[in-house]
């Protein structure tokens, strides 16, 4: 009988900590690494990844066509939170089991969209470009502390940017409707319908699942809701904001400023890249040395794990 074979996808892996090289090693489990240095695409994938058991994987998509040629695939451990990039019906059909790696990424996002909003408040990214040209100029600026920050989608990444949040002394308010009240003033945030919050808060950082129950999209009528000077950030989904509208509304000046990692289509290279009042990242809210190196483990340990039928229960996403 063939050994199962776990299949690596990762444009890096066990850079920052070989921790996860060790733990398959140790396992004596055949193991093959994308060693492109690249994003895997799909004919690679098909192609060095056809004989794997489970698979490590990326954002690379598995649609029910590619699925369908991985003949011995039993098991996508995904290193990260999202899993948008899985076709999961079909997953299911197949009876592949889909991990993801939904703790270590909560910090990293949530530093970040802090990172971002004390950016824009203090107005860095035109006072640092003024002062690389030589320009001694004072803008106007302001506190984080005090303001109103109003948080879309109160999961683990939601609920950490409110424990950051609270030292600032931010009123902190959210909306997402899979959340009791209680739970929400147990950590002092305000629970409210989603209107109310666009209509009332300085700053809107938006942390919510992809979900097509209620899906969350901010188009020219949620930003021109919001009030004049409010700066928006989004570290979740791209297409979650509609960009153009974007666009608009901070070149009118009544958005104040707005922080993007993530973008409809990536890499992006848009009109937002223009604009100084803009904090632009390239999908890097989990890009940190301690992060990846957390993720990675996880998800090795995850797929070792379902391997040798000591997987528990709740660990699977499908």
């Amino acid at each position: 009988m063939t050994p199962d074979l776990i299949f690596i996808t990762l444009s890096t892996f066990a850079e920052g900590d070989r921790e996860p090289l060790r733990l398959l090693e140790a396992s004596g489990r055949p193991h093959r690494i994308n060693t492109t240095g690249k994003r895997i695409t799909t004919a690679q994938l098909l192609d060095q990844g056809r004989a794997a058991t489970v698979v490590i994987a990326g954002v690379e998509p598995y649609d029910a066509a590619t699925l369908e040629c991985l003949p011995f695939l039993r098991c996508i451990s995904r290193c990260g939170v999202g899993v948008d990039s899985i076709d999961l019906a079909a997953a299911r059909a197949r009876s592949i089991v889909v991990l993801n790696t939904p703790l270590p990424p909560a910090a990293a996002v949530a530093e970040l969209a802090l990172a971002m909003m004390l950016s824009l408040c203090r107005n860095l990214p035109r006072q640092a470009a003024r002062a690389r040209n030589n320009e001694w100029a004072r803008i106007e600026a302001h506190l984080l502390g005090g303001r109103h920050v109003g948080i879309v989608g109160f999961g683990r990444i939601g609920r950490r940017v409110a424990e950051l949040l609270k030292p600032f002394g931010c009123r902190i308010s959210a909306a997402d409707p899979a959340v009791e009240a209680a739970s929400a003033g147990a950590l002092g945030v305000n629970l409210v319908p989603l209107d109310k919050l666009i209509a009332d808060c300085d700053v809107i950082s938006i942390h919510a699942a992809r979900s097509s129950d209620e899906p969350v999209h901010f188009g020219r009528e949620e930003l021109a809701a919001m009030k004049r000077g409010t700066i928006v950030i989004n570290v979740a989904r791209g297409g979650m904001i509609d960009e153009v509208a974007l666009y608009d509304a901070l070149v009118s000046g009544h958005l104040a400023g707005a922080g993007l990692d993530v973008f409809e289509q990536e890499p992006y290279a848009g009109p937002l890249c223009d604009l100084d009042k803009v904090v632009l990242t390239p999908h890097a809210g989990t890009l940190t040395v301690e992060t990846r190196a957390a993720m990675e483990r996880e998800c090795v340990a995850k797929a070792l794990q379902f391997l040798d039928g000591t997987l528990a229960p709740d660990a699977r996403v499908i």
